[in-house]
């Protein structure tokens, strides 16, 4: 068998027992060898570093995209000069920097995921799959393959920013996920194909004390055939035998492969076409974010129109100092509606992102990171609309600081790291969220929505057989100090039966007439100390007029008295915009200044608006006319370990022992005691037959409280 019949073969081959047979019989030729990948007999703890196996095929993703923006790079003289993978797409590939994906037609991005393509193929079954990464980028050479794709830690990609790899390790995680690994690649311009197969290689014990990952050389290099008519002209096959998918073994959603890849490459600076030859289908993945903002391609769920979206923060830009500054934009997706037209339980989020973990921090559009909903429900007292699991929250990183990233982000990008600037971009995010009036307003019709029609005696007598149950007494009193009694009506809404409409979009004019402050009239703005605070604007000047991603474009000047400082700023979009502006920790009670906004139009006199601001005291809680030694409950049932909320139970939703996790409670600033108990808890399931014995009608009840939640 010579080289070129033995790539035939590995090519063909569908089962890990093909590739087996074609190795054993090539092997039998005179000077074929194993080395070592990376040239390091102890290799296992530099490629092992992954859990997820579809994170890691994602790494080769970004590989291949690399290998994309290389060949452009070559192809243009690396002009002009990109300082990122998405300003390298914007000028080779035609990806506008600001809308990305979505900001192109369906057309533009299938011909462009057709250059890097994810194939799904039977194999054997979920846990031994045939995963095949195929991309049109600029090939290697077979005197390169050992320095690059081959190698471990390598420099190769560290002085070229316009590439997303650095660490020279990311692709190599794939090989513990699966049996055999086949790479074929052919330079551009070359009639020569490299290529070779790695595997595990099991040492014998009584020597070593671990095997090693290996892969098959001839003569002492890479094995190369000659090229043929029908061979593509250049580019790299990455194929995977065996691998293992036995976490993501549907077809589409959380737990599919294709969810992952959306979900994983929330904004990637190119598509990929993924080619799900398990289930019959193919699609254009352009991730999570560009879904979001309307992006639709064929064989979309939906209706060919994108998601329903009740509100839509842009990017705000939020400086960090000398750590950078970090984008956060947010949805907050409509309700999913029954077939009968009732409220769905189902979380919208759940097509984007993992509802339990709706925040999501990326750098160069990978997600890097991801925060649980306790962010949003308990720090940002936005209960209701994670509890519908309706808002998602992006960061993206690009812009932080070199420290700064390597402070926050691990080499696998498979999670980022705890520390300060984990902390600092938290509570950034929970501020933001807190001091946007738009998102309260949801959470309250979310929550009017959520309490309406329940029968407030039976919640209340049920609410005290839970307590009984749970035993919720002394620390959970304590920690409250005595909360305010609740009366009927006062968990609903206050104040008119009307809602508030979002606002329609401001026409716009060139040169712009007016801009303005959004303000009650002839009241100064009250902030205290440490306090954040949207400042919202109008005006009819278009979205030139400001743009916080290029300050050489910027007509807009804020300028605030002493006591405060402008942290943050959003583009104009329908003629609304808005400021962030911090009150600072040491100031003097009473003291007062103004906030002015300046808009410079060329050839015409400058626009303003100014309005006043006081400093007072903070806020202290109202105190209720009457005491009662116990606090205000919500409870919340979790259906068990399968449910999406079991983590808020047991503390990790790895562990599933239902005998062991009864119910957790925690604290909102509001005095409400939220409880998470567990309804597959054995002595609460003997609990519940008991009260469905006493009270069919307060069975009814319960059973009902549980749908809703």
């Amino acid at each position: 068998m010579d080289n070129r019949e033995f790539l035939d073969r590995l090519m063909a081959a569908e089962k890990v027992e093909e590739v087996r047979a074609a190795l054993a019989e090539y092997r039998e030729h005179p000077n074929v060898d194993l080395v070592p990948f990376g040239r390091r007999d102890n290799n296992r703890g530099a490629i092992e570093v992954a859990s997820d196996p579809a994170r890691s095929a994602i790494e080769r993703v970004t590989n291949a995209h690399d290998a994309i923006l290389e060949y452009e790079h070559d192809q243009h003289g690396g002009k002009p000069k990109s300082g990122s993978p998405r300003e390298a797409a914007a000028h080779w590939l035609g990806v506008p920097m600001k809308g990305g994906l979505s900001a192109l037609g369906p057309g533009d991005r299938q011909r462009l995921a057709a250059e890097t393509v994810v194939r799904l193929e039977e194999g054997e079954g979920w846990q031994s799959r045939l995963l095949t990464v195929i991309d049109r980028g600029t090939g290697i050479a077979p005197d390169q393959m050992e320095g690059t794709i081959l190698s471990l830690n390598e420099s190769n990609k560290i002085q070229k920013h316009y590439l997303a790899g650095t660490y020279g390790q990311g692709g190599s995680s794939t090989l513990v996920f699966s049996k055999y690994v086949l790479i074929v690649s052919r330079a551009a311009g070359s009639d020569e194909i490299a290529f070779t197969v790695i595997w595990y290689q099991d040492l014998p014990a009584e020597q070593y004390k671990t095997g090693r990952y290996v892969y098959l050389t001839r003569d002492g290099g890479l094995l190369v055939a000659k090229a043929r008519d029908g061979d593509p002209e250049r580019g790299t096959v990455v194929r995977h035998f065996g691998y293992d998918l036995s976490g993501y073994t549907s077809s589409i959603g959380p737990k599919s492969l294709y969810g992952a890849l959306q979900r994983v490459l929330f904004d990637p600076v190119a598509p990929i076409r993924f080619e799900n030859q398990v289930h019959g289908w193919n699609r254009t993945i352009k991730g999570s974010r560009n879904a979001l903002n309307g992006a639709v391609d064929d064989g979309d769920e939906g209706s060919g129109k994108g998601p329903d979206i009740d509100y839509r923060l842009p990017t705000f830009n939020v400086s960090l100092g000398d750590h950078g500054e970090i984008g956060v934009e947010y949805w907050v997706l409509s309700r999913k509606m029954k077939k009968d037209g009732k409220p769905s339980n189902e979380a919208p989020s759940r097509a984007f992102v993992d509802n339990t973990k709706p925040v999501v921090l990326t750098h160069n559009g990978q997600n890097q990171g991801e925060i649980t909903g306790r962010l949003i429900q308990k720090d940002a007292d936005l209960f209701y609309l994670q509890k519908q699991g309706r808002l998602i929250v992006h960061v993206n990183c690009d812009r932080l600081s070199a420290q700064a990233k390597r402070m926050l982000f691990s080499s696998t990008r498979e999670q980022w790291r705890e520390g300060f600037i984990q902390s600092t971009i938290q509570e950034e995010i929970v501020s933001l969220l807190k001091a946007d009036d738009e998102l309260r307003r949801l959470n309250e019709k979310a929550r009017d929505e959520s309490l309406r029609d329940k029968d407030d005696a039976a919640e209340k007598q049920i609410q005290r057989q839970v307590a009984r149950l749970l035993r919720i007494t002394g620390p959970a009193v304590a920690e409250v100090g005595g909360a305010t009694a609740s009366t009927a009506g006062d968990d609903k809404p206050k104040g008119g039966g009307g809602e508030s409409k979002p606002p329609e979009p401001i026409e716009p004019s060139d040169p712009p007439t007016f801009v303005r402050i959004v303000a009650e009239p002839d009241k100064p703005i009250k902030f205290h100390a440490g306090q954040r605070r949207m400042v919202r604007l109008e005006t009819d000047a278009n979205s030139d007029y400001h743009d916080p991603d290029d300050p050489a474009k910027n007509r807009l000047n804020v300028i605030v008295g002493d006591d405060l400082e402008v942290y943050a700023t959003s583009p104009i979009i329908g003629g609304r915009f808005r400021i962030g502006v911090r009150a600072k920790t040491e100031i003097a009670l009473g003291s007062s200044g103004s906030i002015r906004v300046e808009l410079y139009r060329p050839g015409a006199t400058t626009l303003s608006d100014e309005r006043e601001y006081s400093i007072v005291e903070q806020p202290k809680p109202k105190e209720g006319q009457r005491k009662n030694p116990f606090p205000q409950f919500r409870f919340e049932p979790v259906g068990g370990p399968d449910d999406e909320n079991w983590l808020y139970v047991a503390g990790e939703a790895e562990d599933r022992d239902v005998r062991r996790h009864a119910s957790s409670a925690e604290m909102t600033s509001e005095g409400v005691l939220i409880v998470y108990y567990s309804t597959a808890f054995p002595r609460f399931a003997n609990e519940r037959r008991k009260l469905e014995q006493r009270s069919p009608a307060m069975a009814l009840s319960f059973e009902q409280q549980l749908a809703e939640s």
